[in-house]
């Protein structure tokens, strides 16, 4: 029996201080305007001092092993937390776990040469999560300068957060259950893992608009992930100058809202394209976290869309019983963007947004390789993504007109492209004329009022990616010996080698507007993985 006893204590602090000076010449340097501070004229004076963050904690672990058969685990932490209020201070969190190893016992002994390792597991336990700013339990109030308030210099006003003195601790509790495997005395091993986990009390920041705050601290709702992830290695060769092994990897993950709390299904807004959009994912009782809200695209609207064209008015008459975008997109016209109506009255405005993707994959995994023969080595680990939808906002920014002189990528290049305007630079309205001059274009206009978030823009985020391939060389020890070396290896490798995808942005790993944990799988301005490629040697004396 083995047992554990454990104390921690963490405290952070921290205060930022910031002054702003004007009125120097512009050829001081940064030394001498540090010198000359009380010169200047002073146009902003801050000093910041965040609250403490303090974790107390607690913590055992008891072990127990009979006959290398059966060992059981249990485990106890107490934390406390600053972040949390006297009486909601303290989180405890027990777990356990037990194991079964099947290939000691006397009747697998005859088949030891083929199960040389079969260990039955499963485990119970629960982790508490504190992962929030310090200080939501108070009311923050900041103090600025102003100089748009007549004898006023400065004054202080409440964040734009709002307290919220009953958080407490977010709890995830896991249960899991494995198989663990060995194979012809050690040539295959690996492990079958089943979990499900539940998170109760989630602590998310959430919008509370009419409040005169922004947001507000919440512990709200329940989620559930449950999975299946296998882990396999073989050993495909093993001898003294050369050998080979191969290893994989797969898990199956789907996650679940099981509960709001007092909360209805609300959305939430990446906010990527400020308010223009609204909100572009979807919170839902039975639903999963990655739902993206969008409109169903229906291409362009075509000239034959049209009963005709009213000069005295510059306005263009949609026949009966065609869906109208201009509550999306502002003024239709042949060429406009063309939206589906969902609800049947042939105007297309919020209510006709629908789930139009999905940012959580099928499943996802890796494999590896590890080589060698005859001093030099090979390996290469590659890992990939299956069923994932991908947000492209880039796709909808450098399609839309929406400002002026803002560049356009190639499938809205001149030619792809609806066009209003003939050779000659003249707008056109002739209806016939019209049609003739964008018959061999696909895309629609770029111009309307605001961005819009339409499928057209999700995209298939599978992959497969070799993440690293190293090659080397050793030099034999008969050699180093001569030289009084004990190795010397020279090497390269490769990262980020190659990258298979049917995904049209930089890099289908991505996930830029991650300020919640609410909007993942957003491509907005993220630069892509970088490729790399390294030269090097290992010497030891």
């Amino acid at each position: 029996m083995k047992l554990l006893l454990g104390h921690e204590v963490i405290q952070n602090k921290s205060n930022e201080t910031e002054d702003v000076i004007w009125g120097f010449p512009d050829f001081f340097t940064a030394d001498q305007a540090y010198k000359l501070t009380s010169q200047g004229g002073s146009y902003l004076y801050s000093n910041s001092f965040d609250p403490d963050n303090k974790l107390l904690s607690f913590f055992g672990r008891v072990m127990y092993d009979y006959k290398g058969k059966y060992l059981i685990s249990a485990t106890f932490r107490a934390d406390g937390s600053s972040k949390f209020a006297a009486g909601n201070r303290w989180g405890y969190f027990p777990s356990a776990a037990v194991a079964w190893r099947i290939s000691e016992e006397n009747f697998m002994q005859s088949l030891s040469s083929v199960i040389n390792n079969l260990k039955l597991r499963f485990s119970y336990g629960s982790a508490g999560n504190n992962n929030i700013p310090s200080n939501q339990i108070a009311q923050v109030f900041n103090s600025s300068s102003t100089s748009y308030i007549n004898n006023v210099m400065n004054y202080w006003s409440p964040s734009t957060t709002m307290a919220n003195p009953d958080l407490k601790w977010e709890t995830t509790y896991t249960r899991n259950l494995g198989l663990d495997f060995g194979l012809f005395r050690g040539k295959i091993d690996g492990t079958v893992e089943l979990y499900y986990n539940t998170t109760k009390d989630l602590l998310i920041n959430f919008p509370v608009s009419g409040t005169g705050y922004n947001t507000q601290y919440r512990n709200m709702g329940e989620t559930e992930n449950k999975g299946l992830e296998i882990t396999m290695n073989w050993m495909a060769l093993n001898k003294k100058d050369y050998g080979l092994t191969l290893g994989f990897n797969i898990g199956f993950n789907r996650n679940k809202i099981v509960s709001l709390g007092i909360m209805d299904d609300f959305g939430m807004n990446t906010s990527w394209a400020s308010t223009e959009i609204g909100n572009d994912y979807w919170i839902a009782v039975g639903g999963s976290v990655g739902k993206m809200l969008g409109y169903q695209n229906a291409g362009r609207y075509e000239v034959s869309d049209f009963s005709g064209y009213d000069e005295a008015t510059d306005t263009w008459t949609l026949k009966e019983g065609i869906d109208d975008d201009s509550p999306v997109i502002g003024t239709v016209r042949p060429g406009s963007l063309k939206l589906v109506d969902n609800t049947g009255d042939h105007l297309v405005n919020v209510d006709d947004c629908v789930i139009i993707g999905d940012a959580n994959p099928k499943h996802t995994g890796g494999f590896n390789l590890d080589a060698r023969f005859y001093g030099f080595d090979l390996s290469a680990v590659f890992n990939w993504s299956y069923g994932n939808d991908i947000y492209n906002a880039n796709k909808i920014e450098y399609t839309t007109g929406r400002y002026q002189f803002r560049n356009m990528i190639d499938i809205m290049a001149e030619g792809e492209r609806w066009t209003n305007v003939n050779a000659a630079g003249e707008l056109v309205n002739d209806a016939a004329e019209l049609a003739a001059l964008n018959a061999s274009t696909t895309m629609w206009s770029p111009y309307m009022t605001r961005h819009v978030f339409s499928d057209w823009a999700v995209e298939d985020g599978s992959f497969l990616r070799l993440s690293t391939l190293s090659f080397g060389y050793s030099i034999p020890s008969v050699i180093l010996d001569k030289v009084h070396l004990q190795n010397l290896r020279f090497y390269v490798s490769g990262y980020n080698v190659f990258l298979l995808t049917n995904y049209s942005g930089f890099d289908p790993e991505v996930s830029a507007r991650r300020n919640t944990g609410l909007t993942p799988g957003v491509d907005y301005s993220a630069y892509p993985k970088s490729r790399q490629i390294l030269f090097g040697l290992n010497l030891s004396f």
